[in-house]
């Protein structure tokens, strides 16, 4: 396949995959066309596919595969769904370290997601010691990129003070409120939109700041 074909089927991939009507067979029919060609992008979200069994039958030893290869050609998304199969041993064998170095090279490329799954592993000490300083610091990073699940976190550390983040619940209204836009029940939970036991409201949040 040319490149000029190989860029072709990866768009019709796409739109077969995304746009309304899908349809998930012929998307991975077509990304495995474009896989072929050697194009990274297909062969991670062929492997993706493979992975969460859309459009077929789950292989997570072909994913890993797909992952593996792509993720050597320097793309940061494989570099991640590699990693997630690390750590999980799912399609490949557990190697945990390895799969936090993967977790650094695709947030370096500016990844948020990656910058999340690193915070979790440093949070957590998976696959690295643990440092809970570094982890709010990637969760930042992630933040600050529009991830809503790494925002929810920020907020909860300032709003108990953890990881290192001292009790700050003026700084921890913003981070709760962009991941609560995002649909985070957690952060809408603290900032009272949809509160659980014991919440506190946002009307009591304005009373103790004034």
């Amino acid at each position: 396949m040319r490149k000029g074909e190989a860029r072709a089927a990866l768009a019709l991939a796409r739109s077969l995959d995304r746009d309304p009507p899908r349809d998930h067979e012929a998307a991975r029919r077509a990304f495995a066309a474009a896989a072929g060609a050697g194009s990274a992008e297909a062969q991670t979200s062929l492997a993706e596919m493979l992975r969460d069994g859309r459009g077929g039958r789950r292989d997570l030893r072909a994913a890993g595969e797909l992952f593996r290869a792509a993720a050597a050609r320097g793309h940061a998304r494989a570099m991640l769904g590699l990693a997630a199969a690390l750590q999980h041993g799912e399609g490949v064998d557990r190697d945990r370290p390895e799969a936090v170095r993967l977790q650094r090279r695709a947030a370096g490329e500016g990844l948020p997601a990656a910058m999340y799954e690193l915070g979790k592993s440093l949070r957590d000490g998976v696959g690295v010691p643990r440092d809970r300083a570094a982890a709010l610091r990637w969760f930042r990073r992630a933040a600050a990129r529009g991830h809503a699940a790494a925002a929810a976190l920020v907020g909860q550390a300032y709003w108990w003070g953890s990881l290192g983040a001292p009790r700050d619940r003026e700084r921890a209204a913003p981070f709760l409120l962009s991941a609560a836009r995002r649909g985070e029940p957690r952060a809408a939970s603290l900032l009272g939109k949809e509160p659980g036991p014991g919440a506190p409201r946002r009307r009591g949040m304005a009373r103790r700041r004034g």
